[in-house]
């Protein structure tokens, strides 16, 4: 029985999504957690790797088990055995070809910050900016994201990748109080994508001149070498086929 699940963590505490030799990875977690539920080991797989630090809202997984349990009892069990930092919102009974990575078609990440004071509560869960950036700027840049593109200018080594081409579907800030917030939909991600470009897009807001349409046509890290904090990253949603 192929199950999926919806996953919300707080990545402060871990070393990423993936399982490391010698880390504590949130795949660890969950998969402990599915053998003491289900009485078997379980292999769970991710719709995308998140990094050291990066929090998510809805992380998307499939396992296999042998086990039939109805899905509250599926989120119930594994909430039951995991830390409080990770939490289990949804689950379902899935199709044996359900895939949570190759099968997801569109993925949104949020990057959070906000303006003043520091904020202890916030630590490790977001960006604190000292001064009031130029939305406005930082939209007009995010746009020319959108788009069939090469990212590579904004791929960090290390991450494996064979292909460079990414579609970016929207890109964009909003307010919200205090806060501002990132959005940015794409058919996939480069390794620390999000956060070189959101620190290219920081640097928008505080008036440098930043042409990311000529970032882009670089196509080398060595023009983007800045990187935003990994505790403002949260996983904001997978998208599938209406039947998945």
């Amino acid at each position: 029985m192929r199950y999926k699940i919806t996953l919300s963590y707080d990545g402060t505490d871990f070393c990423g999504w993936q399982h490391q030799p010698n880390g504590n990875s949130i795949q660890d977690a969950v998969q402990a957690a599915g053998q003491k539920l289900f009485g078997q080991g379980i292999s769970v797989v991710g719709s995308g790797r998140t990094d050291a630090g990066v929090h998510a809202i809805a992380q998307v997984a499939h396992f296999d088990a042998d086990k039939v349990l109805p899905a509250k009892n599926v989120v119930g069990g594994f909430n039951a055995y995991l830390p409080r930092s990770v939490r289990v919102t949804a689950a379902s009974q899935a199709d044996d070809t359900f895939n949570a990575r190759k099968s997801a078609k569109k993925k949104t990440y949020m990057y959070l910050m906000y303006v003043g004071d520091s904020l202890p509560v916030l630590n490790d869960r977001a960006l604190c900016l000292e001064n009031e950036p130029d939305i406005l700027r930082m939209n007009m840049c995010a746009y020319q994201l959108v788009g069939i593109h090469d990212f590579s200018t904004f791929m960090a080594a290390g991450g494996g990748a064979k292909t460079f081409t990414r579609t970016v579907f929207d890109a964009h800030f909003e307010r919200d109080g205090r806060f501002i917030k990132f959005f940015i939909t794409a058919d996939g991600f480069l390794y620390n994508m999000v956060r070189i470009i959101t620190a290219q897009l920081l640097k928008a807001g505080r008036g440098v001149d930043v042409d990311i349409a000529g970032l882009i046509e670089k196509r080398d890290r060595a023009y983007a070498k800045e990187l935003a904090p990994a505790c403002g990253l949260y996983l904001y949603s997978v998208e599938y086929g209406a039947n998945e």
